[in-house]
């Protein structure tokens, strides 16, 4: 008969400090396809191509809708507290001239924050999106490829969004953060 053991082992929390030192002597490559999420090095799941081409349409997208009132950032690290660097595949953040050369966007900095889920829904919807709630994001979007639906989640708190839309590919979807309504079957083909 065997017999189970729980046993909590501790682990390492990585800061983000921490995190880009492992960069800076070589332990991580820059290319290594990883997120540090809160304190726990994330490996990233390999984008499939109608995933790549979501991200670059809705990219496109929002760049023409926000047209020099901010910056969207395409797969770059946000910097969520002293624990989480998440990267989601796009970021509507205010603008800077210097394009956060020195450092990545913080929370009051972020306007959208957006995760694009093909294989990645439940992690994004579990882990990613109350992460951003939690660091006080004011929207984040859930574009899901396979239902193609994309759930807008808006007015944070500690413990996730208290109001979420959810728009199919008939409808048009709004945001308090666009002064333009955009079709959904624009986003997701």
């Amino acid at each position: 008969m065997s017999e189970s053991i729980n046993i909590s082992l501790p682990t390492y929390q990585f800061s983000v400090d921490a995190y880009h030192r492992l960069v800076e002597v070589g332990i991580l490559n820059e290319n290594d396809k990883v997120e540090l999420i809160e304190g726990q090095i994330i490996q990233m799941t390999p984008i499939k191509s109608p995933h790549a081409a979501c991200v670059d349409r809705l990219g496109d997208l929002l760049r023409i809708l926000f047209v020099k009132k901010s910056i969207v950032r395409s797969q770059n690290p946000i910097t969520l507290g002293e624990h989480s660097e998440p990267e989601p595949d796009l970021a509507v953040v205010k603008y800077k001239a210097d394009y956060y050369e020195n450092a990545h966007p913080t929370p009051k900095e972020i306007y959208i924050a957006i995760e694009i889920s093909q294989s990645t829904e439940q992690y994004d919807r579990t882990i990613k999106i109350p992460l951003y709630a939690k660091h006080g994001i004011p929207e984040a979007w859930l574009v899901n490829l396979n239902k193609k639906e994309i759930e807008i989640y808006q007015q944070p708190t500690e413990k996730g969004y208290s109001a979420i839309s959810i728009y199919c590919l008939a409808d048009t979807l709004q945001s308090k953060l666009l002064k333009k309504v955009l079709p959904v079957k624009q986003v997701i083909k």
